[in-house]
């Protein structure tokens, strides 16, 4: 009896001791529903805790009934909660605390930012989407450290030119591969000619885009391999997430000026102005004022009244007088207008459980205020998630766009309108006595062109862009922690230009008018296949592993059509109304890739990171022997606040230090340069021939580079200040360089593996919350970098660049000028100066007696960067951006014809030629003007071309108001939002005199006068 009593008791105390412990089981994420990996949950009061794996799930032994978890993430606030046996599962959703809890795109997936071992910056959709610019990589400039944008055309549509850290090739691509949603895309100007410029990246809206990603250095690049030496920019767009459907409008409507201000920049003389040069052009020629005052009337009849477009009467004392001027037409003037900017989108977004979308349509127009300057783009995108069950996932990314483009030959070429506006005399009437366009066929002062006319609808220049870009991917998990994931992506472009000359005037007349087609269809595809798999071990070790196989494939075929003489009916200009013309040419254009890529991933306590890949890529663009290339990249990181000398330390949030090495690939060379290859164009003796056409080089390979980065990341008094401090040195080698061979071999250059070239410098990242107050929030924040470029190697110097400004040479920066240097002007004479060696101590008025030298002038800024603040009170808000670029110089490729000196005669000249010299004793920097002018000394490269580029730019100002949320609920809105937004609004130069856009090419070449674009805009956000 006694023994049973006991054995119940027993039973009993088992019972109850079941009944006091369970199994806590949940699910940790942040205010995104993106699992935080690494949490600690911890039971409070008791030493009974756990942290969470890959999903964020958590499974942990209670010891009581009831208890308090405690569950705590870096750069996130601490979560306390109730847990019972009777509710033992948990969903816990933690707030950010800190900068350092964003999750970031990275290559072939995301990590939380303070997993990261590489150098890597992200934009949000905030600073991208509603500004009013053509494409997405304008919005990055000022935006990122160690990244330069720059609009060197103003164009609407043109291409962009980024630099990541500095120059890194000398004949090869140095811009950054671009990855949208997976898909490694086309980004280079697709135009047939050198002379205008069309960017395929202008067919995405920035509206549909969640984040850019910039990778910056060989641990977040090589596993990109052949094609990240330049940096990477991955472009994510937006998609569904799990609630009631969202529907966004956004309008805005806005107007476009020269960003170059009315009082600095080039203009085209006055009649008046233009009558005194005429008359002193001829007159220094050794004319006498009468004899001028008679070629003038000649020249410059009136064709309404028929009398000379200006009285101009001899004195008789060896002067004149100046009457009633009866033409006076500034062409630039009409050249130029106010451009319409329009952008309008529409988007909804929403899903459950199982399905999840992101659609859009959208509308952007941008007219330059150039006339026939102008895009529109058409776009729509369909983003869609579908969970098939708890192991299979698959999504589909689909984006349609069309982009048209009207515009203008670039750079001193008498099919540039714009350039012609600054050479013709202003004493030419643009319309005659009927009032259509004026052009006199045999007037060398015309010279065939009237601008106006040519860019008022009597020409054609256009471009059309049609693109579908399709991402298709399937994830499969096979093992809990191990993720099979299939990509397959297609990239169609079409691409067409457009030109017309009219039979009157311009380039077609003398051929009775003349068109040429071009098109370009471009199929791109890739195919991609990952196998991931995420696990912890015991005592905190974790890892994350992946290998994948990718392939490439890309192919161009494109058509050329010229057609001559059109009949004089302004809508017969298609090909088929042509009477002669050439034949029509096509050709085919492939390359592919093919590659083995693996990463590694651990870290030991969320405390020590250490991070490797490895990729193997095969490319067709190189020779058989030197086709496979291998890169790979090392990295480092040590999150120093899970430290116990710094956890105590309370005004310490977050402290990392990182480290990065590896070697990365440059394959931005032509298809076929690598082979020997026979063009069959010709013609023998009435016969088909062939000739070589390409020398070839079967050694030829990838240019490296090697890249090392280090880095410190910290968040500092309970996150109001945060910031990165980096330093990065990246130097290139195996150079694919273009070199100038000996003419008698039938070529001009030789491509092949050639010398070095290095980047280095430092760049630093600061944001600032000053004041964060319920109703009153200031934030300010900046970046800066310090660059140096170097070519380390080059066995052989050379003369690049147009009118012989580069020698590129060993130990040289790679944009410094080497040029003839200017040294004024004679006073004595009007002479020019020019120094005859760098020693500067002597000077000549004959160039030939001059030497080209180094001058301490570079277009590589010693520093560049940008800064901003923020402040909101209430509803009200003021962003405004700032950028600038220090001691970086410009060489205007245009001057020494727009600034000829009479050398051009008599084209007209811009107003700097009215500080020319004219008396002995005059002090000036503009030589005497004579026309006819035959010293060949405008046309070399010289000094007194270039021009001091610092600037500081206020890029973006916006002001705007939310709508208070009780008058949002009585209209039935969640958010509302007015604002007014400027771009490039104002303007510092250090040369007070500067009449170029310091926002030049990155190498500090100007060569387009088409102007960049100032902006004003108003619009509308609002959500329902």
């Amino acid at each position: 009896m006694i023994l049973r009593i006991l054995t119940v008791c027993l039973l009993l105390l088992g019972a109850n001791s079941l009944v006091a412990q369970f199994t806590a089981t949940g699910v940790v994420t942040d205010m995104e529903g993106e699992p935080l990996i690494g949490a600690t949950v911890q039971v409070k009061g008791s030493t009974s805790g756990t942290i969470t794996d890959f999903d964020g799930s958590f499974s942990l032994e209670v010891p009581t009934n009831e208890a308090t978890l405690s569950i705590s993430y870096t750069g996130f606030t601490t979560l306390e909660l109730p847990i019972s046996a009777a509710q033992p599962q948990v969903e816990v959703v933690l707030e950010a605390g800190v900068e350092l809890s964003e999750v970031v795109v990275t290559g072939y997936g995301t990590a939380r930012k303070e997993a990261l071992t590489g150098s890597v910056t992200t934009l949000g959709s905030e600073q991208i989407e509603n500004v009013p610019l053509a494409s997405v990589e304008q919005a990055l400039q000022g935006n990122v450290a160690g990244l330069q944008a720059v609009m060197g055309n103003g164009q609407p549509g043109a291409n962009v030119e980024i630099r990541i850290r500095g120059q890194g090739s000398i004949s090869a691509s140095s811009e950054p591969l671009y990855v949208v949603d997976g898909i490694p895309i086309a980004s280079d100007n697709l135009s047939d000619g050198s002379a205008e410029t069309s960017n395929p990246l202008a067919t995405l809206n920035p509206n549909d885009i969640e984040s850019v990603t910039v990778l910056k250095d060989a641990a977040s690049t090589a596993i990109y391999g052949a094609r990240a030496a330049n940096g990477v920019i991955l472009i994510t767009t937006k998609g569904g997430k799990t609630g009631k459907p969202k529907v966004r409008l956004t309008a805005q409507l806005g107007a476009n000026d020269w960003a170059v201000s009315e009082d600095n920049r080039l203009r085209g003389l006055t009649a008046r102005e233009y009558t005194d040069l005429y008359i002193e052009g001829w007159v220094n020629t050794g004319e006498t004022v009468e004899q001028a005052v008679e070629r003038f009337n000649r020249d410059f009849p009136d064709p309404i009244s028929g009398k000379p477009a200006v009285d101009i009467t001899p004195n008789g004392s060896g002067g004149y007088d100046i009457g009633e001027i009866r033409v006076d037409n500034r062409w630039i003037d009409e050249l130029s207008r106010t451009g319409l900017n329009q952008d309008y989108n529409l988007s909804v977004s929403g899903g459950n459980d199982v399905v999840t979308y992101f659609a859009s349509g959208g509308y952007f127009k941008q007219e330059a205020p150039i006339i026939y300057s102008e895009l529109d783009r058409y776009s729509a995108r369909l983003n869609v998630g579908v969970n098939i069950n708890p192991k299979l996932k698959i999504t589909n990314n689909l984006n349609i766009s069309r982009t048209y483009q009207q515009g203008m030959n670039d750079a001193t070429r008498w099919a540039n309108p714009l350039y012609n506006g600054y050479l013709l005399a202003p004493v030419i009437p643009a319309r005659d006595e009927t009032g259509q366009f004026y052009d006199d066929h045999k007037s060398f002062f015309m010279g065939g062109n009237n601008p106006i006319g040519s860019l008022s609808g009597d020409d054609n220049q256009e471009w059309t862009m049609i693109r579908v870009l399709e991402n298709i991917t399937g994830q499969y998990e096979i093992l809990k922690g191990l993720v099979f994931r299939s990509a397959w992506s297609i990239d169609l472009l079409n691409y067409q230009e457009f030109y017309f000359r009219n039979a009157r005037y311009g380039d077609g007349r003398n051929t009775g008018g003349s068109a040429q087609e071009f098109i370009r269809n471009t199929t791109n595809w890739i195919g991609t296949q990952t196998l991931t798999y995420d696990k912890t071990f015991a005592d905190g070790h974790n890892f994350n592993v992946l290998a994948g196989y990718e392939s490439q494939n890309s192919s161009r075929r494109s058509v050329r059509a010229f057609g001559e003489q059109f009949p004089p009916n302004p809508n017969l200009r298609t090909l088929e109304n042509a009477a002669a013309g050439d034949p029509a040419t096509s050709f085919l254009d492939e390359f592919s890739f093919t590659s083995l890529f693996g990463q590694l991933n651990y870290n030991y306590n969320y405390k020590y990171y250490v991070s490797g890949s490895l990729r193997r890529d095969g490319s067709s663009r190189f020779g058989s022997e030197n086709r496979y290339g291998l890169f790979w990249s090392g990295g480092l990181s040590w999150r120093l606040d899970q430290e116990d000398f710094i956890k105590n330390i309370d005004f310490i949030d977050a402290l990392k230090l990182r480290t990065s090495y590896g070697i990365t690939g440059n394959a931005g060379i032509g298809n076929y340069v690598a082979l020997s290859t026979i063009a069959f164009n010709f013609d023998y003796d009435g016969a088909p021939a062939g000739a070589p056409n390409e020398i070839g080089n079967q050694e030829l390979t990838w240019e490296e580079s090697a890249s090392f980065n280090i880095g410190l990341d910290f968040t500092i008094f309970n996150g109001r200040l945060n910031g990165i401090v980096e330093y990065f040195d990246r130097e290139s080698s195996n150079l694919l360089l273009d070199v100038p061979i000996s003419r008698t071999t039938g070529f001009r250059e030789f491509t092949q593996n050639f010398g070095a070239m290095r980047n280095s410098g430092v760049e630093l990242t600061l944001n600032a919350f000053l004041i964060d107050t319920e109703d009153f929030q200031w934030s300010v924040g900046g970046n800066i970098t310090f660059l140096e470029n170097e070519i380390t190697k080059l066995d052989e110097p050379f003369r690049d660049g147009t009118h012989d400004r580069f020698l590129r040479q060993e130990g040289r920066d790679f944009n410094e000028y080497n040029v003839f240097e200017w040294a004024g002007v004679n006073p004595d004479d009007g002479a020019p100066l020019w120094y005859t060696d760098e020693s500067r101590t002597t000077t000549t008025s004959n160039i030939s007696e001059a030497s080209q030298f180094f001058i301490g002038k570079s277009g590589t800024p010693d520093f560049f960067g940008g800064f901003n603040t923020n402040l909101s009170f209430k509803g009200f808000s003021v962003d405004a951006q700032f950028t600038y670029s220090w001691n970086n110089y410009l060489y205007d490729a245009t001057a020494w014809v727009i600034q000829g000196d009479g050398r051009f005669t008599p084209r007209s000249q811009s107003q700097l030629v009215l500080d020319r010299w004219q008396n002995p004793g005059d002090e000036t920097d503009v030589p005497r003007f004579e026309w006819g002018n035959r010293s060949n000394s405008n046309q070399r490269g010289s000094s007194r071309w270039i021009h001091d580029g610092t600037h500081i730019r206020l890029r973006n100002l916006t002001v705007g108001y939310n709508l208070p949320s009780n008058l949002l609920s009585n209209m039935g809105l969640t958010n509302a939002r007015v604002y007014m937004r400027g771009i490039n609004l104002l303007t510092w130069t250090r040369d007070e005199d500067l009449y170029l856009d310091p926002e030049a090419g990155v190498n500090g070449f100007v060569n387009s006068p088409v102007p960049n674009m100032r902006t004003l805009s108003f619009g509308i956000d609002v959500g329902f």
